[in-house]
């Protein structure tokens, strides 16, 4: 059973220092690991973790033969659920670049920093903007349903391209490395800080071409957990899915539980069980911090973290409750400090970061204190609403 053990972590970190690693790597390993167990709920499907392996070979085996015509190319994707889910997965398992994008948020961006060659995933009609080769999602639904049991290994090595979300300048396209070596003890960390275990069931607001999102997906493949995943789903449908899934972790913008707040609150409903709430990317404050605990208890944590990095630092529960405007120590591996002052050097004034091998000055203000960073201006990255 593949868990992340101080032993599992140090092998897990090794191989990807001598191997590279993938979110493919991770969900065929799960597979094996977790079998049958729920790996993923969205909007319209449900799969376990051997169903989500077996579909997204499939699915590699026919874009391969029937779409890609055995070249490869960067495959990239603007579609929602399990519709972006798949394709990644698929894209790594034939040792393809993938970019996950939302072209309503990017839609100056976009047609600028997509290959003209790469294969375009997406909803609806094909969008102007990309004059090369493109398949909509549903006849990804179709290609799912070949048979992937003539698909080869291949030895390159896929990386993913995320846009970023203005948070560090202008949005520009950037390879992540969510599980390589850098990526997965910080990754460990995060599993640490949130405490994500095998019977959870996890709310995943945040979308896969936000940072936190993937980071989320590869914590549960990692751990067995299920993810519910709904980043374009309304309060009301939030709730219903934490009830009827069992949420017992659900991760967001505090807008999302702002939101869900209101509804339990006008309602007087029973609100669903939870044993952690898990924020970022907005300023969370003390008023919401005090009608969250009214209706869940002392479980909000507050995350500070961009696209190009991931998450970096996470809150407790208990530094969330003494002071809301803290967004916790770094994690493993990831270095914070303020411009033009040493290494987590208590110092107040513009924010720089180091994680998922990346360092970045970020466009926010803050404080460094005791090495807990508190954020006194960030930006809200509204492509997460």
């Amino acid at each position: 059973m593949l868990q992340l053990t101080p032993q599992n972590t140090r092998r897990l970190v090794r191989a990807a220092r001598r191997h590279g690693m993938s979110i493919a790597t991770l969900a065929e390993a799960a597979a094996t690991s977790f079998g049958d167990s729920t790996a993923l709920v969205t909007a319209t499907k449900r799969y376990s973790f051997r169903e989500l392996w077996n579909t997204a070979e499939s699915l590699a085996a026919g874009l391969y033969l029937h779409v890609l015509g055995r070249q490869p190319r960067m495959i990239v994707v603007s579609s929602e659920g399990e519709d972006m889910i798949l394709p990644l997965l698929a894209a790594h398992r034939l040792g393809l670049d993938v970019m996950p994008i939302n072209a309503a948020t990017h839609a100056e961006v976009v047609p600028h920093v997509v290959p003209r060659d790469a294969l375009l995933i997406h909803d609806g009609e094909k969008p102007d903007w990309h004059t090369g080769p493109a398949i909509s999602a549903s006849r990804v639904s179709e290609l799912a349903q070949s048979s992937g049991t003539s698909l080869g290994r291949t030895r390159r090595r896929s990386r993913i391209i995320l846009l970023s979300s203005g948070r560090t300048g202008s949005p520009r396209a950037h390879v992540t490395r969510p599980v390589g070596y850098g990526g997965v003890r910080q990754l460990a960390s995060l599993h640490r800080r949130i405490g994500i275990e095998r019977g959870d069931s996890v709310l995943a607001c945040s979308p896969l071409h936000h940072g936190h999102g993937l980071q989320l997906l590869a914590s549960c493949l990692f751990t067995g957990a299920q993810l519910v995943y709904a980043p374009h789903a309304t309060a009301p449908e939030r709730l219903d899915l934490m009830r009827n899934e069992g949420v017992t972790l659900a991760s967001g913008i505090p807008s999302h539980f702002s939101d869900m707040a209101d509804i339990l609150e006008s309602s007087g409903a029973e609100p669903p069980s939870l044993r952690r709430v898990v924020c970022s990317a907005e300023p969370l404050t003390e008023a919401l911090v005090s009608r969250l605990t009214d209706i869940w208890g002392p479980v909000v944590l507050n995350a500070y973290a961009m696209t190009e990095t991931g998450t970096v630092t996470v809150a407790s529960p208990e530094q969330v409750a003494a002071n809301p405007g803290t967004v916790g120590f770094p994690l493993s591996g990831v270095e914070i400090g303020i411009v033009g002052e040493p290494i987590h050097a208590d110092a107040e004034g513009q924010i720089w970061v180091r994680g998922g091998n990346r360092t970045v000055i970020t466009n926010d203000y803050g404080r460094v204190i005791d090495r807990q960073l508190y954020v006194d201006s960030p930006a809200v990255n509204r492509e997460l609403t």
